[in-house]
């Protein structure tokens, strides 16, 4: 790894900034969503859209050389953009969220997941890792469903959203797990994306406890009907 320049990262998180801001402010001002929980999903959608685009050309580089990992991109100008408009999303979903949406935030993916990524995201940047993270960003695709979801109840999807969940943030990351070991002369750029696997355990296996509860809930509601 190599110190890179943090001008674009800089530049990134301005924008980013920037953009979140004005976003967030015309929708809550105009009253265009009302609920906290709609207000909590704001930036979160615009992020995590922004970021799945960034990452399909890395992807693509990915699969064109058959998940040969040694021919990927580390780092360059645009992923260290993107990674300063990340960074600026974990900065100001904090800030804005302390003050508009303080009650929807989980101790553990709210305040831990987003203080541990401040200091991830920038670490791969300053280390030229940057065009890795922006590649693992495919795994913000479920996201981009579950916000759906949750800021309009009758697009929720929860179907496609395990599938999505399913197939980047386990599938393909066990595989990229499998590819860096085994391939990536750099230990620490496995143990990174080792890291953040067994927070994606713990949310799936969150997401099936609840859709147990649900499906629990819906036979009883059945039977109520029925008597």
């Amino acid at each position: 790894m190599t110190s890179v320049s943090l001008a674009p990262f800089i530049a990134g998180f301005g924008i980013g900034s920037l953009v979140l801001n004005l976003i967030f402010f015309v929708i809550q001002k105009n009253q265009i969503f009302t609920t906290k929980k709609q207000l909590a999903w704001i930036l979160t959608f615009t992020t995590t859209v922004t970021v799945t685009v960034a990452s399909l050309p890395y992807m693509y580089q990915l699969f064109r050389h058959n998940l040969d990992i040694t021919k990927l991109v580390y780092s360059d100008t645009f992923s260290v953009m993107i990674c300063g408009f990340f960074e600026s999303y974990l900065f100001w979903d904090l800030a804005i969220g302390l003050r508009y949406y303080k009650s929807t935030f989980d101790p553990f993916t709210g305040y831990f997941h987003h203080s541990f990524y401040l200091l991830l995201v920038f670490f791969c940047a300053s280390k030229g890792l940057s065009a890795i993270f922006v590649l693992f960003c495919i795994m913000e695709l479920p996201t981009i469903v579950l916000a759906i979801g949750s800021i309009r109840k009758d697009l929720r999807k929860d179907w496609l959203f395990a599938s999505c969940f399913f197939s980047t943030r386990l599938l393909l990351h066990v595989i990229l797990i499998y590819r860096f070991y085994k391939y990536s002369p750099d230990r620490l750029v496995w143990k990174l994306i080792v890291s953040s696997f067994p927070l994606h355990i713990y949310w799936f296996s969150s997401f099936i406890k609840q859709q147990k509860r649900l499906r629990k809930q819906r036979k009883q509601q059945k039977l109520v009907e029925l008597e």
